[in-house]
């Protein structure tokens, strides 16, 4: 049975959708010393960013060998990866606004996997095996926003926005471990793991900050902060519950028109 993920938050658990508010409290309070309505109808946002945020997970499956029960743990990782990001934003009315963004990240992670498999000729005497597997980790996600944009001045953006998140996760799971024993079989050796993959479609929540300053009419640069936060559960594999998302930080090119 997989145990449920315990996420690794460098920051510490609060403090992540914490930075955000006060992201969002310290625009908000920019914009309102300094509203200005853009001077642009739509704004496309393409940037690079890191999620700074590791969560790890483990996985335990009982099997039966040599008429004896035996155990697969595997703990899993997700570390801090880049992640690449595109988005729209569109000004319907004064500074109020409606935005889709999308974004990729990828990490092919790693499995570590510990065993006890049976003794072929002495019962409830295991032997323990481990080492390490691949298993990948890819997450897709479409972000729709409500935003409320401002111009302060002739140069200067900001973008405060938030809404519904759909995440697609792809996930690797060890299924089955290999390895070696000679007689007397006091011993069995590592060789390797089987994985299989799993994927899943979740809706979670947004909220984000951008910054950006205007270097020509129609381009810009942008600095953008967006945490997302969802929950994934794998029931073919007994999975509970994957945490999707983190506190995205980045920034790139924006082209407004």
């Amino acid at each position: 049975m997989f145990a449920p993920p315990n996420g690794l938050f460098r920051f510490g658990p609060g403090r992540v959708p914490l930075m955000v508010a006060v992201l969002v409290g310290v625009t908000l309070s920019t914009t309102a010393r300094a509203q200005g309505t853009p001077d642009s109808r739509v704004a496309l946002d393409l940037s690079a960013g890191y999620q700074t945020i590791a969560t790890s997970f483990s996985q335990t499956v009982t099997f039966e060998q040599y008429s004896e029960s035996g155990s697969l743990t595997s703990t899993y990782t997700v570390g801090r990866r880049p992640v690449v990001d595109a988005g729209l934003i569109v000004r319907v009315w004064r500074s109020v606004g409606v935005g889709i963004s999308g974004s990729y990240f990828h990490d092919s992670g790693s499995a570590q996997v510990n065993a006890l498999v049976p003794n072929p000729l002495v019962f409830g005497q295991p032997r323990h095996v481990n080492g390490p597997a691949g298993a990948s980790h890819t997450e897709a996600g479409v972000h729709f926003q409500a935003a409320y944009w401002v111009q302060p001045s002739q140069r200067l953006e900001i973008v405060v926005s938030g809404g519904p998140s759909v995440f697609r996760v792809d996930q690797d799971f060890v299924s089955d471990v290999t390895y070696t024993q000679t007689f007397p079989y006091d011993v069995a050796t590592y060789q390797g793991a089987s994985v299989i993959r799993q994927r899943k479609t979740e809706t979670g929540v947004n909220i984000g900050g951008e910054v950006g300053w205007r270097v020509a009419r129609h381009l810009g640069l942008a600095a953008a902060l967006r945490f997302s936060r969802a929950t994934a559960e794998f029931p073919g594999t007994s999975a509970q519950s994957m945490v999707l998302g983190g506190l995205h930080v980045g920034g790139g090119i924006r082209l407004p028109f």
